[in-house]
């Protein structure tokens, strides 16, 4: 081999090596800026990536495409144990996108459960390949959804519903990061936590607390913080006496 071949090949490894380290870390776990929706009810993604799914959750239990779509309870699923109904939105994050998690309601942290990997962390390979050929249910054949690391985190709306927020780790993942302890606040839109190069997350939204239809759809790609799932029931701020006393000299004027 010639000294100039030699040369060539060491600077294409560097250069992938370099590539490599730079995804890892800059690329990878860069913390861009967001936009949370003014509108106080606007629940927003957890996470950036593709809605994977939408399930509908009757008392508690799911419907799962890896199971041959037998249900589950969200216990076995998430490690949360509720009964209450709504929907289980998912979100896969590819690796371009932002791994940053944020909260999708505004309101106290009354659960953190965190649950290990039985036996160990299989790969999400299989949601990539659904999502680029199409294949639906994207879920179809994912054994991570039951059986990968996974950290759930509760958050009580004003109104007393919980939303509950799964990350969930891939084969390859560092660890995942939730920087929020029961007994905290969080904001709409607040960053609480990431994924180190990994993976999913998921959203669980009771029907006490939507006012109309999910708005998104499998295939569709958002944004964490910025991202409209649904809309909250809104109760009206409470009419003070001082209010009550202008509006009716406005009136009588």
């Amino acid at each position: 081999m010639t000294r100039a071949a030699t040369t060539a090949g060491t600077v294409a490894l560097a250069a992938l090596v370099g590539g490599y380290s730079y995804w890892r870390s800059a690329a990878f776990l860069r913390d861009p800026e967001r936009s949370v929706p003014p509108d106080p009810s606007s629940i927003v993604s957890a996470a950036d990536g593709y809605i994977t799914y939408v399930k509908r959750v009757e008392s508690g239990q799911m419907p799962v495409a890896v199971k041959k779509r037998r249900a589950i309870r969200l216990s076995e699923y998430a490690g949360i144990d509720s009964d209450a109904s709504g929907w289980l939105v998912g979100t896969y994050m590819t690796e371009h996108s932002v791994h940053r998690n944020r909260a999708p309601i505004e309101g106290a942290v009354v659960v953190r459960e965190h649950r290990g990997a039985a036996p160990f962390n299989r790969s999400m390979a299989r949601m990539t390949a659904n999502l680029f050929l199409h294949r639906t249910p994207y879920d179809e054949g994912c054994e991570y959804l039951l059986t990968n690391e996974r950290l759930t985190i509760g958050v009580r709306h004003a109104d007393g519903p919980t939303v509950f927020v799964t990350q969930i780790a891939d084969l390859w993942v560092d660890r995942i990061v939730a920087h929020v302890e029961v007994g905290e606040n969080l904001a709409r839109g607040e960053q609480y936590g990431l994924i180190r190069f990994g993976s999913q997350c998921d959203v669980f939204l009771p029907d006490a607390l939507l006012d109309g239809d999910v708005l998104v759809r499998p295939g569709q790609y958002v944004w964490a913080g910025e991202s409209v799932l649904a809309r909250s029931v809104v109760r009206p701020a409470p009419t003070t006496r001082s209010t009550m006393q202008d509006d009716l000299e406005e009136a009588l004027s």
